[in-house]
């Protein structure tokens, strides 16, 4: 009885076995094809992965979301929601042009050999403008045997486009596919980015979107688009500057064309959305450097080098905000990485996508960033070079040439020109608000060798601690940092007349 019992059931386990390995078989096979079909869904309805460099011209950290009052950032504050917002993130150097050569590059002005703002071509120039054949080329740039952001881009297949103005040295390192000179209207700028990405086709693309604004001349900006204007009473002014009527003027003026620029960001943003490209593109959104204000631009300190930084597109770890130390040197690095493309040995900087992504808290292996100004101008009167290394809390400034007299670039004094009413406000507030005067004519007559900032108490930097016994430790702990980091970039030349140049070559 029981063989037989066992003779039956067997057949059935067998062939229960048998059923269970048949359909194990053919889910297998159906989970294959249909990985396979999704596959090639994807690869039929993505194009492969893009990036945006949205890039506000002398905007310094100055939107809603991080604090601005009396006026808004919409976009930014939306977008920055979307993806990473960077606190403490930094440009390295408070000049134009030396800040877009140093993006492009991923290096420090004075180790790329671009030092100072220099002449370039138009966008509206012709192509041999941009070429070898340039007749009109400054003396100041990068060095040739760099390999730039753009070449790198153009080798592998890349469509590549850039806006408002070029400003890079020499011209022909940075070889874009397509210009357009639009710089301050949002509805052009949908209009421009919508037929870049036509132009495109089926290549991949990076647009390099720079806006004018806030870049003075303000009252141009204004002029044209007069919606976007605060009150002046409902803005803050800065402690290093006069709180005045005409100062509240210019300030709202500056203010109104961080608007501005906010809603080009957005034009640009809606533009890359109504392509069907938004999903699979990587936009970067920050500034070139700080405020078009004495003691900010073409100056070391905070409010000349901190800027908006928002990341947003695929991998990005959404609503998060970071307070880890970036450089404008780590956004070259950061792109190749994205596109999954080689970083040359020269980029001194670093991907930021493992704290983008959320994997990491810090960028790996940083405990300090660096920044520099050497020179806003070709003038030696405007020489000026000093070094920067902040810890996330202490700021400290290495004046290269102490106690030297310095003229300040023309667009953060003249009124003609540049519409700039700040200057005269603050010399004419000698009485009124001695601080912010003696704070200006301190840029003029000479700095200290070292200053240090407790950026946690002291935001505007207006209490220099370096010769406060108290802060010894910290000072020598900075300095010897600084020394190690000039002595590592090749930061040999105290006076920027003998930083090598493109001339020069290694």
């Amino acid at each position: 009885m029981g063989t037989m019992i066992q003779y039956r059931v067997l057949p059935q386990r067998r062939h229960l076995a048998f059923l269970l390995w048949l359909m194990a078989l053919l889910l297998n096979a159906c989970a294959s094809q249909q990985k396979e079909t999704s596959k090639k869904q994807v690869g039929e309805v993505n194009q492969p992965m893009n990036v945006v460099l949205i890039l506000m011209d002398d905007q310094g950290y100055d939107t809603s979301v991080d604090g601005m009052t009396g006026a808004n950032t919409p976009n930014f504050d939306r977008l920055s929601k979307k993806g990473m917002r960077f606190t403490n993130a930094y440009a390295s150097v408070p000049s134009c042009s030396p800040s877009r050569s140093s993006i492009n590059t991923g290096m420090f002005p004075h180790a790329n050999g671009h030092w100072r703002n220099t002449i370039t071509p138009k966008l509206t120039d012709d192509d041999v403008a941009f070429s070898r054949k340039a007749t009109r080329v400054d003396q100041v740039g990068i060095h040739e045997y760099i390999s730039t952001l753009p070449e790198i881009l153009k080798e592998h297949g890349y469509f590549t486009a850039i806006t408002q103005k070029f400003h890079m040295s020499p011209p022909w390192k940075f070889p874009y596919s397509e210009r357009d000179p639009v710089h301050n209207d949002p509805t052009e700028y949908k209009e421009v980015i919508g037929r870049f990405i036509k132009q495109s086709g089926s290549r991949p693309f990076f647009f390099q979107a720079n806006i004018s604004p806030p870049h003075r001349n303000f009252d141009a900006h204004m002029n044209a688009f007069p919606q976007f204007m605060p009150d002046p009473a409902s803005i803050i002014v800065p402690d290093y500057l006069p709180d005045t009527p005409i100062m509240r003027e210019d300030l709202s003026k500056y203010y109104g064309c961080v608007q501005l620029a906010d809603a080009c960001t957005g034009a640009i943003v809606e533009a890359l959305k109504k392509q069907g490209q938004l999903e699979n593109t990587l936009i970067i959104i920050t500034s070139d450097h700080g405020q078009p204000y004495h003691r900010a631009k073409a100056s070391p300190y905070g409010e000349g080098l901190h800027v908006p930084y928002a990341i947003l597109g695929p991998g990005v770890d959404a609503a998060s905000v970071s307070d880890a130390l970036i450089s404008h040197v780590d956004i070259m690095p950061t792109v190749l990485d994205f596109l999954s493309l080689p970083i040359p040995e020269t980029v001194q900087g670093k991907s930021i996508l493992p704290v983008a992504s959320g994997a990491h808290d810090k960028v790996n292996g940083r405990k300090y960033i660096f920044a520099e100004h050497n020179s806003h101008g070709p003038d030696p009167r405007e020489h000026y070079p000093s070094r920067v290394i902040f810890d996330g809390r202490f700021y400290l400034i290495k004046n290269l040439m102490p106690n030297k007299s310095y003229l300040l670039p023309a667009d953060l004094r003249a009124y003609k020109g540049w519409s700039n009413l700040s200057y005269q406000a603050t010399v004419e507030a000698q009485s009124t608000h001695p601080i912010p005067y003696q704070i200006l004519r301190n840029l003029e007559n000479g700095r200290p060798p070292i200053e240090l900032y407790d950026m946690n108490t002291d935001p505007y930097q207006m209490v220099n601690l370096a010769y406060l016994p108290e802060f010894a430790e910290k000072k020598i702990e900075l300095e010897q940092a600084l020394i190690d980091w000039r002595r590592q970039t090749g930061d040999t030349a105290d006076n920027p007349k003998n930083i090598p140049t493109r001339l020069r070559r290694r």
